[in-house]
């Protein structure tokens, strides 16, 4: 047991990874025209603590937009790599080539280096230096403000005239929106939210509370203009459209699920007529440099405001009755499967692998695998799981490859049955089965030495548990050093008799769980009638890096003690194996791995987000109201 504990923890633990920490900087384009834009990003990739990125060297260039900090995941071929990384957006200030030196970062308590990066930046007008043209969330900061748009988009409501309102004149110009591909789905059929920025003002924008997508499975997508804004009517009036977040989101449940509100918040430039006809008659004058042109401190007016969309309904419809199969398992797409193994002869010392490859279009990152029914004789292990997935696509597209392992005790003829996976398809509104052939293989009778390696990291462990508890006098010395730790730390409990009301040691409760296997209603840790409390109390005091710890916490003991699973054994194969024993709903199973991931990813990312604790914290309440109805 405490061989499996040290194994669980290190495989657990966020520091106990491979991937080597890298730090690189990137300018996207590296060649432009002196009045456009160019996007610099430094990210830090396989970080576990990223204590600190340096500003950049930015002489010859101005800020549009940044620093603008970003933390996510990235998952290729199953591996996932988790980065933070900070986005300038930059303008030179003429022609040239121009190389943007190193910067360093503090990274795991490492000072790291990026890559120098230059721009090419040529003499030449693009003819972009209109407002808002290749700006990030940051509509119409240019250089020259309030330099003439292209007569298409030629809006002057950025002058105020005399006896107007900014506030009016800004509730009549700007709003932010929320839209949606379709009003209703099935559940696992995605729905494509685009959060839109509408403006016919001059003003830098940035999200200050991004929209939590409860009861969805979220893939945010990036805008393919996100470069450019584009035009759009809305009643009746041309407007500059900004994507300020476009996500594919998959429903796990039925009913009316709400997308929240976004809230940007705004500095809008207005310019005074008087200071707009003066800077036009300046402009008019073809002996004038265009520089000359400036409107002065005075004759501009900022007015800051929070624009806020307003919520979405989306109707999720529940998958038909008629026609489910029973072991249907919640895949909603088009999918195919094939099936092969890794040999067709081997021995009784050899391991073999069947391989299954779920292929096609839908809630692929959802599916989960198959169960096997094996045949006498052959003993299966957990499989491995692969994903091999483009989450750009829409719905995500791909292939999920599933190992799964096994030996064969005895020799002779072997076939698996046809393997089958259904589901259902959203074009057709009905379920489908995809099904591979029978696969035959013959075990003939080998030497009784494994020629292979354990299938299964388990199986290595309990091998060595069978070679330690084989030697009766390992046994009876480890009994017995138990037995005097046990005798030490009850002498000293016994001591200290004004704290005779306090838990026990967790030394003396690991003890007492290694040296005798006690009942599982002990070996749970005790259930609080109120499992969240501390949860709670951190939420209140708004403590984001302890909130997240003790929601972690809590659920963890929460989950022990409903389902009387020892703590170090609770990972995710158990969680499925009993919610599924118990017969929990798959949603309510989806919606309980997608939280705790979330959670995983807060606590070992730098920046907790505090805007996210009070919707986890509802989820987490409601999840575990969820299950006491299923389970006592």
């Amino acid at each position: 047991m405490l061989t499996k504990t040290v194994l669980f923890f290190l495989l657990q633990t966020p520091g106990f990874v491979t991937a080597q920490v890298r730090f690189s900087a990137s300018l996207i384009p590296s060649q432009i025209a002196k009045d456009e834009y160019t996007q610099l990003r430094l990210i830090v990739e396989n970080a576990t603590d990223v204590q600190q990125i340096d500003p950049p060297a930015l002489a010859h260039f101005v800020t549009i937009s940044g620093p603008n900090w970003e933390k996510g995941m990235n998952m290729v071929n199953g591996d996932v790599t988790r980065y933070v990384a900070v986005n300038y957006v930059i303008r030179p200030k003429g022609p040239g080539t121009f190389v943007i030196p190193p910067v360093t970062a503090k990274a795991d308590g490492k000072i790291l280096r990026s890559n120098p990066v230059s721009v090419h930046v040529t003499n030449a007008s693009s003819g972009n230096n209109s407002p808002g043209s290749n700006n990030f969330f940051s509509p119409f900061s240019g250089l020259d403000p309030f330099a003439e748009p292209p007569a298409e988009f030629n809006y002057r409501d950025f002058v105020l005239h005399q006896g107007e309102d900014p506030a009016d004149k800004i509730k009549k110009n700007m709003a932010v929106q929320v839209e949606t591909d379709k009003p209703s789905c099935y559940v696992g059929e995605p729905v494509v939210a685009t959060y839109k920025l509408y403006t016919r003002l001059k003003s830098e924008s940035g999200m200050t509370k991004t929209p939590n997508f409860n009861g969805f499975s979220v893939i945010d997508l990036p805008d393919p203009n996100n470069l450019n804004y584009h035009t759009e009517k809305r009643n009746g009036r041309d407007y500059n459209v900004y994507v300020l977040r476009r996500a594919q989101l998959y429903p796990l449940q039925p009913g009316d699920l709400e997308l929240e509100s976004a809230e940007i918040e705004n500095n809008v430039h207005f310019v005074k007529e008087a200071y707009f006809r003066k800077q036009q008659d300046l402009m008019s004058d073809m002996f004038r440099d265009l520089a000359d042109a400036q409107v002065p401190p005075e004759g501009v007016i900022n007015q800051k405001t929070t624009l806020v969309s307003n919520p979405l309904t989306i109707h999720v419809k529940s998958l038909p009755e008629a026609g489910k199969p029973a072991d249907f398992k919640g895949a909603v797409g088009d999918f195919s499967i094939e099936a092969y193994l890794s040999k067709k002869n081997f021995t009784t010392d050899d391991a073999c692998e069947l391989t299954l490859i779920i292929s096609g279009s839908g809630n692929l990152q959802l599916v989960n695998a198959p169960e096997m029914s094996w045949p006498a004789d052959v003993e299966g292990f957990e499989p491995k799981i692969k994903d091999d997935l483009n989450k750009l696509a829409i719905p995500v597209s791909g292939r999920k490859i599933i190992i799964y392992p096994f030996t064969v005790t005895r020799p002779g003829s072997y076939s698996l049955p046809p393997l089958t996976f259904h589901y259902f398809d959203v074009k057709t509104v009905s379920y489908k089965t995809a099904t591979t052939g029978a696969l035959s293989f013959t075990v003939t009778r080998g030497t009784g030495k494994r020629s292979d390696k354990a299938t299964d990291d388990s199986k290595s462990t309990d091998s060595f548990l069978n070679q330690f508890f084989s030697n009766r006098w390992r046994v009876v010395a480890a009994v017995a050093m138990l037995i005097c730790c046990g005798l030490v730390f009850w002498f000293i409990r016994d001591k200290r008799k004004e704290s005779n009301k306090a838990e026990p040691a967790p030394e003396l409760l690991l003890q007492q769980h290694e040296t005798v296997q006690a009942e599982p209603e002990k070996e749970a840790p005790f259930i609080r009638t109120d499992p969240l409390a501390e949860a709670k109390l951190c939420l209140q005091q708004g403590e984001p890096s302890a909130f997240y710890t003790a929601l972690n916490q809590s659920l963890r003991q929460y989950l022990s003690g409903k389902l009387q699973i020892v703590p170090d054994e609770l990972n995710r194969k158990s969680l499925l194996e009993d919610f599924d024993k118990r017969g929990v709903r798959n949603d309510i199973i989806l919606q309980w791995q997608q939280l705790l991931d979330e959670l995983e990813w807060q606590l070992y990312t730098p920046f907790s987000q505090q805007e996210k604790m009070p919707g986890m914290y509802e989820r987490a309440e409601g999840l575990v109201s969820l299950l006491n109805s299923y389970i006592a």
